[in-house]
C-alpha cells in the first residue's frame, strides 16, 4: 500500500477530538478519508481488540446517515492506533455549537429538531443492524451536518473500545464528553440505553444552542427545567411541555417513564412533532442556519483563540496492520 498523503484541509476549529486527533488523508488521488488517531492514554489492554471486533462486525453495514469505516491502522512503527473512515463533507456539530455560542448565533427550534428528527431513526437503524448493537459514543463530535441539511454519524464502532477503559460516568463525561446513564455500579455500560441518553444530551445541547459543559452532568434536571427554545421569531420561550417530557425520558431522568428503546424514543418524538406545538423541523430551517454559521465560522479567530489551537499532525509512514 502506498503511503497515505495529507489532503489540504481547513476547518473553523482545531482538528482535536476528545478521543485523539483528526486529520484528512488520501490513499489515492481524489479520495478523502478521515483518520482519528487515538490518544496514547486510551490504548489500554483490550481497547484495540474491541475496536477491531466492532470494525469486523459492521464491515457490511451501509446507511446514508453513517460514515463508512474503512479500517484500523497501526502507525509510527506500531506505537499509534488510528481509525480510518470515509470523510463526509460537512460541518461537525461540535464546531457548529461552539461557533453558535461564541457569536451568539441563535439556532432556532425548527433547525434543532431537524437534526434530532434524523438522529433518532438513524440510531434505531444501527440497533436493528445486529443484535445488541450500539454506538456507545454519540456526541456532537461524532455528528456532521452536510450542506444539504443531512446528518452523518461517524465512528459508530468506538463504543465497545471506550468501554474497555472502565471509566466512571463522571470521567467519561469530563474527559471524553461521552454521556452515560446512571448505573448502580461504578462503570456504566455503553449500550443501547446509553445511546438513548446520548441522543437526549445532543438534543438538549441543540435546544440550548451551545455545548453542554463539563460541570453540568449532575445538574441536567435543573438545566432542562430552565431550558428555553428559540422560536423562528427570535423569542426565547420555555421548552414546551411535550418536548421537555420527551427530553426527560430520553435523558433517563424519569425512572418510571424513560425510553426503553430507540423505537420508543422515535414514537415519542413523532408524537411531539405531530402535536399542535407549531414545530416545522424542515430541512430549509437547518439550511438557513447553516448559511449563517458558515459566515461566522469563516471569520478570523482572535489571537488568543488561535494560540490555543493544536496543529494537525502529519502522516509520514504507510499504514500498517490494516483491517
Amino acid at each position: 500500500m502506498q503511503p497515505a498523503s495529507i489532503v489540504p484541509f481547513t476547518a473553523p476549529s482545531p482538528l482535536r477530538d476528545p478521543l485523539g486527533t483528526r486529520l484528512v488523508i488520501s490513499d489515492r488521488p481524489g479520495e478523502r478519508l478521515e483518520q482519528l488517531r487515538f490518544a496514547p492514554e486510551l490504548l489500554s489492554a483490550g481497547f484495540e481488540s474491541a475496536l477491531r471486533e466492532q470494525v469486523a462486525r459492521f464491515a457490511q453495514f451501509r446507511h446514508p446517515c453513517y460514515a463508512r469505516v474503512r479500517r484500523v491502522d497501526r502507525l509510527e512503527a506500531g506505537t499509534a492506533l488510528a481509525l480510518v473512515s470515509e470523510h463526509p463533507r460537512g460541518a461537525r456539530l461540535s464546531d457548529v455549537l461552539a461557533v453558535a455560542e461564541r457569536d451568539a448565533l441563535e439556532l432556532d427550534i425548527n433547525a434543532a429538531l431537524c437534526i434530532v428528527r434524523q438522529l433518532v431513526p438513524a440510531v434505531a437503524a444501527l440497533h436493528r443492524a445486529s443484535h445488541g448493537a450500539a454506538h456507545g459514543a454519540i456526541s456532537p463530535d461524532r455528528i456532521l451536518i452536510t450542506p444539504h441539511a443531512r446528518i452523518v454519524i461517524t465512528e459508530h464502532v468506538v463504543g465497545p473500545a471506550v468501554a474497555q477503559l472502565g471509566l466512571s460516568r463522571s470521567k467519561l463525561w469530563r474527559d471524553l464528553r461521552i454521556m452515560a446513564p446512571g448505573s448502580p455500579g461504578d462503570t456504566p455500560r455503553l449500550d443501547g440505553r446509553a445511546d438513548i441518553v446520548q441522543i437526549g444530551a445532543v438534543s438538549l445541547a441543540l435546544i440550548l444552542g451551545r455545548p453542554l459543559r463539563a460541570d453540568e452532568l449532575d445538574t441536567l434536571p435543573e438545566l432542562l427545567a430552565a431550558a428555553r427554545e428559540t422560536t423562528v421569531l427570535g423569542r426565547k420561550d420555555l421548552v414546551a411541555a411535550p418536548l421537555r417530557r420527551w427530553l426527560l425520558r430520553a435523558l433517563q431522568l424519569d425512572p418510571r417513564g424513560s425510553f426503553g428503546s430507540t423505537a420508543d424514543a422515535q414514537a415519542g418524538l413523532d408524537d411531539v412533532l405531530s402535536e399542535e406545538g407549531g414545530y416545522v423541523p424542515a430541512p430549509i430551517a437547518l439550511e438557513s442556519f447553516l448559511l449563517r454559521y458558515q459566515e461566522h465560522a469563516a471569520r478570523p479567530r482572535s489571537p488568543e483563540a488561535a494560540h490555543s489551537h493544536t496543529a494537525p499532525v502529519t502522516v509520514t509512514a504507510a499504514p500498517q496492520g490494516a483491517v
